[in-house]
């Protein structure tokens, strides 16, 4: 594209906005569905697609960011509980 910034966010521009890799949009994409791990906190949606490829508007930044400031942590309230020496 020659630097040239998109009319949209793709789910590359959506990664590289929230500092996570492409295929981690498509994963919370696909555990926010019913029944998904993510359900209770379910990844913005897509305004469209092109082709399968999902896209978001813009406007929509702040509600991304936001999204991704109140999801727990990596690891969080799984695993087993540390041990003290």
């Amino acid at each position: 594209m020659g630097g040239q910034e998109l009319p949209v966010l793709n789910r590359d521009a959506v990664a590289q906005l929230l500092g996570l890799k492409p295929k981690s949009i498509s994963t919370y994409l696909t555990e926010s569905r019913e029944g998904g791990r993510y359900e209770k906190h379910p990844f913005p949606k897509p305004d469209g697609t092109i082709g399968r490829a999902p896209w978001w508007h813009p406007s929509r930044r702040d509600e991304l960011l936001a999204w991704a400031a109140a999801r727990p942590g990596q690891g969080a309230g799984g695993g087993r509980p540390r041990t003290s020496s």
